[in-house]
């Protein structure tokens, strides 16, 4: 696509814009590849557009085909079992948001299947209802004075607030894909519904503040013994650059842009192998050398239980660290 789409309406156009310069040049100039994400931004402020179509995920998965498509209402347990396995972050969305590049070549596509990124997962509208729930949230679990506390009791994370919203992990078991979410416990069935095995349990959903410009978090693994084999989360309020070393090989790293309304997920070989960490330094947040700006970020952390009769049997089981991002 040479030139932006066309935007509906002056509110329309303002927002378009705003997202547009908030990217960094690499994606804005990126030729093909920028079109989904601009073709989004058309689809999510267009006055005229249904409200079916305010749903991200759906023009996500038919923008990028190499990836697997969530799956149609499956009815057993088997279809969403193979659907979660054969889950990959498509090439595409890799050359944007993915730097492998200090990554041997032959690992790339393990890395793919391993680290899954939805860039825009969630309409403007879902991230503004998200926003101002997490920060009431942790304003009733915490006070509305409550500093952010300079250290972690493992010492990953710094400056940052944090609390649990366990009643956002009930509610129904799946939702449209093409409806417009207006609850946290929708997002939350909804992500559950469309990338994992329905038999899953769940822990319940984490939220972290970090500070803008002065909050980080440490590269770690997340606790071995506290949750199961995903680590997913999503991005509100700011983009981050998420750093993943190789636990034994720290020369084997690479770095995700997590622009703010995405969705990832680790687990395989990232999950247990690699330590994952947003630079606590503003001058360390750079993605392909490039400083993305450290504004205050909420993510939403959402990890599946840990089926007592893999814990035996779970990679790098005699490992302990921390939980944060």
């Amino acid at each position: 696509m040479s030139s932006a789409p066309r935007v509906a309406g002056p509110a329309c156009r303002a927002a378009f814009n705003s997202r547009r310069t908030h990217l960094p040049r690499l994606a804005i100039t990126n030729g093909i590849r920028t079109s989904g994400i601009l073709t989004r931004s058309r689809l999510y402020c267009s006055e005229s557009t249904p409200r079916q179509s305010l749903h991200p995920s759906s023009t996500w998965w038919r923008d990028h085909p190499e990836s697997t498509s969530p799956r149609n209402n499956p009815e057993n347990e088997q279809d969403s079992q193979h659907h979660y396995d054969n889950l990959r972050t498509s090439s595409s969305i890799a050359s944007t948001y993915i730097d492998l590049s200090r990554i041997p070549t032959n690992e790339h596509e393990q890395i793919l299947k391993d680290f899954i990124l939805v860039p825009n997962y969630l309409s403007p509208p879902e991230q503004e209802m998200m926003i101002q729930a997490a920060t009431k949230k942790l304003k009733r679990a915490l006070g509305k004075q409550v500093r952010y506390e300079d250290g972690h009791f493992d010492g990953v994370i710094t400056r940052y607030r944090e609390c649990s919203a366990s009643d956002w992990g009930t509610g129904a078991p799946s939702l449209d894909k093409d409806q417009q979410r207006t609850t946290p416990s929708e997002i939350m069935q909804s992500i559950k519904h469309e990338f994992f095995p329905h038999q899953w349990s769940w822990v319940a959903p984490h939220l972290l503040e970090l500070e803008a410009g002065r909050g980080g978090i440490k590269p770690h693994v997340d606790h071995l013994e506290a949750s199961g084999e995903v680590v997913a989360g999503l991005c509100l309020g700011s983009d981050a650059v998420m750093e993943l070393i190789h636990e034994d090989e720290p020369e084997r790293l690479f770095k995700v842009w997590l622009p703010k309304g995405a969705f990832y997920f680790q687990r395989g070989s990232v999950r247990y192998h690699y330590k994952h960490g947003i630079p606590v330094e503003p001058a360390d947040h750079q993605f392909r050398g490039q400083v993305i700006p450290k504004e205050k970020r909420i993510s939403v952390m959402l990890r599946n239980a840990l089926d007592s009769r893999l814990r035996e049997s779970s990679p790098r089981s005699s490992i302990s660290h921390g939980m944060g991002m």
